[in-house]
């Protein structure tokens, strides 16, 4: 038996062996392997219409060829000049389709869900980096490592990867392989995660670009898949088919990242500001679409039950950005998510287009 399939296999328990690209697996929120899929779904009435948004780009926003505060750039021609030939990050999206196609679309069997977890487990893959995923939109005492034994538990939002996003996957996976209870909110609950692993990182890595280039070619592959300007699979397509305007702004801030990485070309970037100003351009469209693929599933969840576990799950993934623009619409978004059944989907919808007004 292979150490892959013995990982798979292992998975079904939980135990903590050597899986992932560096042979450890942590196990950070001890997955429940007795998960039977059973999820409510909300409380609906007459869902609000989407509503008409009239949105403006800032005056500080980047966009190709366009009128802007910014100096001519490498991405002024509207084409993602990578930093390096090969991006590896463009393998593990297309990692996400390929489980897509596994579990997403109908009644995934055991079988699927064995495969999909092969593919998950690949040598340098997705799961190789959900282990260590953390995010920076959260503050942490510096030198955190969420690789270390008991910092996930100490800083969970921080250490998103390992003490959320890897549970959630683990414990559906393993319920799945398993044939415990509904195969189809198992599978739901994977793609939430994984859309919120691929979020996370492109914050993360919009960050850590300040001092490895490189990133930000890791930032433009976890939105786009490496696809070429305004195209886009895995995050991109999700955003695209519902909210094709905050996709294309998304991908405006893809080019601002790598505008200000041009402008400021020194290993070390020392332009902050400019940094900052292109990765809050990013963050806001991404977070805006996916707030409608969200809201989208919302719609669908009222009497589906996977699509309501889906929006458990990806919804968590907006609460900070929620927070930070109402209150009071997060406290809404925040106590319908965590409802498992009775939430009031109309409330809920309302909260997010208060909270998420513009990409």
């Amino acid at each position: 038996m292979t150490l892959r399939v013995a990982c798979v296999l292992a998975g079904l328990s939980l135990s903590v062996v050597a899986c992932g690209d560096d042979d450890t697996m942590t196990d950070a929120g001890g997955a429940d392997t007795a998960d039977t899929g059973s999820t409510g779904t909300p409380t609906c009435g007459p869902l609000p219409a989407e509503p008409t948004r009239t949105c403006e780009a800032l005056a500080s926003d980047y966009a190709p060829g366009g009128m802007s505060m910014w100096p001519a750039c490498i991405s002024d021609d509207g084409t993602y000049h990578r930093i390096e030939d090969t991006i590896s990050t463009i393998r593990r999206v297309e990692a996400y389709e390929d489980i897509a196609a596994l579990l997403f679309d109908g009644t995934p069997t055991s079988d699927d869900f064995l495969a999909a977890r092969m593919i998950y487990q690949e040598d340098e893959g997705l799961d190789s980096r959900v282990v260590r995923r953390y995010d920076p939109r959260f503050e942490a005492p510096d030198g955190t490592d969420c690789t270390q034994d008991g910092v996930p538990a100490m800083f969970p939002d921080y250490c998103v990867g390992p003490a959320q996003i890897q549970p959630i996957l683990l414990s559906a996976f393993a319920a799945g392989i398993a044939g415990n209870g509904d195969a189809r909110v198992h599978a739901a609950r994977i793609q939430g995660a994984l859309l919120w692993f691929l979020y996370a990182s492109v914050s993360k890595e919009g960050f850590t670009c300040t001092t490895k280039a490189k990133d930000c070619d890791s930032a433009y592959a976890y939105y786009t898949g490496g696809r070429e300007a305004r195209g886009g699979i895995g995050l991109a397509g999700a955003i695209a088919s519902v909210d094709p305007d905050a996709h294309d702004r998304a991908w405006d801030g893809v080019f601002a990242l790598r505008c200000w990485r041009d402008l400021d070309d020194a290993d070390t970037a020392v332009d902050l500001e400019l940094r900052d100003r292109a990765r809050a351009q990013l963050d806001r469209a991404v977070t805006d679409g996916v707030s409608a693929v969200v809201r989208a599933a919302v719609e669908d969840a009222c009497d589906d039950s996977a699509r309501w576990a889906f929006v458990q799950v990806l919804g968590r993934a907006l609460f900070h950005n929620a927070r930070a623009n109402d209150a009071t619409s997060a406290d809404v978004i925040e106590d319908a998510v965590g409802t498992d059944d009775g939430a009031d989907a109309v409330a809920l919808m309302s909260a997010l287009d208060t909270a998420f007004v513009c990409p």
